[in-house]
Parts: C-alpha cells; sequence; structure tokens
C-alpha cells in the first residue's frame, strides 16, 4: 500500500472517493501484483517448509520425501518430489496470473464480453 503512487490516492480524493472506496477501488488494485508477490514467496517457503516438517514427523507430502530418503527408494523418493515441484510449479503459475491482472479485466468479463457482442454492420 506505500508503494502506491500518492498523486493516484490524492486524485481520487478530489474526485470525492470516500477512504473506503479509495481502499477498495484505488489501493488495492494497484497493489495487487506487490502483494501477490509476497503470497507467492509465502507459498513456496511453505513447500519447502513441508519436507522439513517431514523430518519431524509432520506427515503429509514431506513425510513421503523423508520416507524415501531413509530408505533410498529411488523411485517414491522421485515421486514424492516430483510432485512437490508441480505443486510449487502450479502455485507459482497461478499466483503470477493473479498479480499480472489488470483490474477491470478479469476471466467472466472477457469471456461475457466474447459472447454478447454484436456483429460488426449491425444495429445495436
Amino acid at each position: 500500500m506505500r508503494q502506491v503512487d500518492g498523486e493516484v490516492v490524492e486524485a481520487g480524493q478530489a474526485f470525492g472517493a470516500g477512504p473506503r472506496q479509495i481502499l477498495k477501488d484505488i489501493q488495492l488494485p494497484l497493489a495487487l501484483p506487490t502483494v501477490m508477490a509476497g503470497v507467492n514467496q509465502v507459498i513456496m517457503l511453505a513447500l519447502s517448509m513441508a519436507v522439513i516438517a517431514g523430518l519431524v514427523g509432520g506427515g503429509g507430502l514431506g513425510d513421503e520425501v523423508v520416507g524415501a530418503v531413509s530408505t533410498l527408494n529411488l523411485a517414491l523418493g522421485f515421486d514424492a518430489g516430483i510432485s512437490v515441484v508441480i505443486l510449487a510449479i502450479f502455485l507459482d503459475r497461478l499466483t503470477a496470473s493473479i498479480g499480472s491482472r489488470r483490474p477491470g479485466h478479469g476471466r467472466l468479463r472477457e469471456l461475457r464480453g466474447r459472447f454478447t457482442r454484436t456483429p460488426a454492420g449491425s444495429p445495436a
């Protein structure tokens, strides 16, 4: 929120927007890429901690990785490790796409626009 340009907030105040409206319509959409980068980093940290949690008996996917490493089971270690990597890649792409989306240009609005447009040359 601190990185949002003060002039944009000032322009919103000049046009009569209240504090909630400035937060919802100006500051949050402009800060979304930074917020999603932080969420992305937290997700990557949590995935790395899942494997470390398996060392202390935390269970889950980390337990599979630790169990495979401790028994030298190459196939299970590969499966569990690639599962963590695929999950990390998927969540990274998901948070990156949310952070790069422009305000007001969501997927539903895009689909609605595709199916409700009138053909060129026809009356509106």
